[in-house]
Parts: C-alpha cells; structure tokens; sequence
C-alpha cells in the first residue's frame, strides 16, 4: 500500500495546524471568500480560461485520468477513492507530462511563488466528498470550475457555509474546517484547484515554507500517478 502524505507525521502536523491557525485568526477565520484580496495573481487565471478550459478537457477527454484511490488509499478512504484527480504540480515540482497535457496551467503554477499544488479535479455524476478536514494549515484552496453541470449542480460546504460552483467563477477556502460536497448531478464536474501558502507574517511564513520544503519526498508518488498513460 502506498504512503499517505495526509496522515504523516501527526503530531509535527497538529502543532504546526494549531501556530498556523492561531496566526489566521483561530476561529474568526474566513470559511469561504472571494480570491482575489489573498490571492491576487488569480486574476490571470480568469484572463486564461478559455485556453485553460480547452487545454483540460481535452486532457480529461483523452485520457483516463486516475482516482484518488489509486494515488492515496488511506487518505482517500477518508474523503472519497472515486473523486479523480490530475496532478501537474506537487510541493514545488512539476509533472513532465504536464508540459504536454495542461502547459497554461502548469506555467501559471511554476510562475506564481505562492503556489504549492496545482491540481486539476474531476467529479464524475454522483460522486461525492465526505465530511472532512484538510489535513495541513499552511495551505489555502483555490477552487475554479471550468465545467459544472446544470441540472443539480455540486455544492460545496465549509463549516456552516454552502457554495454552489459557478462556471469561471473562482473562491477561496479555508479546508481546514469540516468541509464536504454534495452531488446529485448527472453531468461531469472539472475543477481546477491551486493550494497557495496561507499569507502570514514573515516569522510563520518562513516555518510554513520549511514545512513544505520537508514534505516534497511525496512529490514523486502524486506526480507519477498523474503521468502514466492509462
């Protein structure tokens, strides 16, 4: 069975989560907001989304692209083993394949030093998230739809706050309050998702960045994943 970059380290995990938190505001942090005042360079995402769009679903079109439970088991297990995700950028390293099957995506990625992961996301009809935490404070999630169905459309929701996905339109959340998703759609949901560093001050930016550093060993088993020819 592979290893679970979600649930390594748990106790290093827990102490970071809770400094990271209580930087953020503790329980008066935002649940879901518009990007743009914390993530400014989303902008150019908005302007690139026609070629992005064309870009991906083509990807997503040709190919079959692997479900998280395929990539991580015991992590997946917890949130949802048909949830399909593409990896083009994983904790600073870039998939190769990337170049070829999303190189809009992956040159905003490699060109934004904010930007941890970059993930494309696909929700097939019925499939859906359960109730659950993202695992690591020093992250926030991008979310923007390039395809969301009409009829029934996912939703999304953090703590207490519910979204419904919009066509090109993006947000921003804190995954580390309880979140899920609810799908009782009949089409295909594709998502693009960038985790960003949580903006802190300089002291907590450089532990969270030291943090991250540590982590990419996991790259290879993310990025390999999404690179195979299935």
């Amino acid at each position: 069975m592979k290893g679970s970059l979600s649930i390594n380290q748990p106790g290093l995990r827990k102490a970071l989560n809770q400094y990271f938190v209580w930087k953020s505001g503790g329980r008066f942090r935002f649940r879901i907001m518009s990007p743009y005042p914390l993530f400014p360079a989303s902008r150019r995402l908005d302007v690139q989304f026609d070629q992005i769009k064309a870009e991906v679903l083509k990807l997503v079109e040709s190919r079959d692209i692997h479900t998280y439970g395929e990539i991580d088991p015991l992590r997946a297990a917890e949130v949802s083993t048909d949830w399909k995700l593409y990896y083009a950028y994983m904790l600073g390293e870039a998939n190769p394949m990337a170049y070829r099957d999303c190189p809009t995506f992956l040159d905003f990625a490699e060109r934004t030093p904010c930007v941890v992961n970059a993930i494309i996301a696909i929700l097939e009809p019925g499939v859906t998230l359960k109730p659950h935490s993202g695992p690591y404070a020093g992250i926030l999630r991008y979310h923007l739809p390039l395809t969301v169905p009409e009829n029934n459309p996912p939703r999304l929701r953090v703590d207490k706050e519910v979204h419904t996905w919009k066509e090109g339109e993006g947000i921003l959340i804190d995954d580390t309050f309880e979140h899920e998703v609810y799908n009782d759609s009949d089409g295909r949901r594709v998502m693009l998702i960038v985790d960003i560093r949580r903006p802190m001050g300089p002291l907590s930016d450089a532990v969270n960045r030291l943090s991250l550093r540590s982590k990419r060993k996991w790259s290879s088993q993310f990025l390999t994943m999404s690179g195979d020819d299935v």
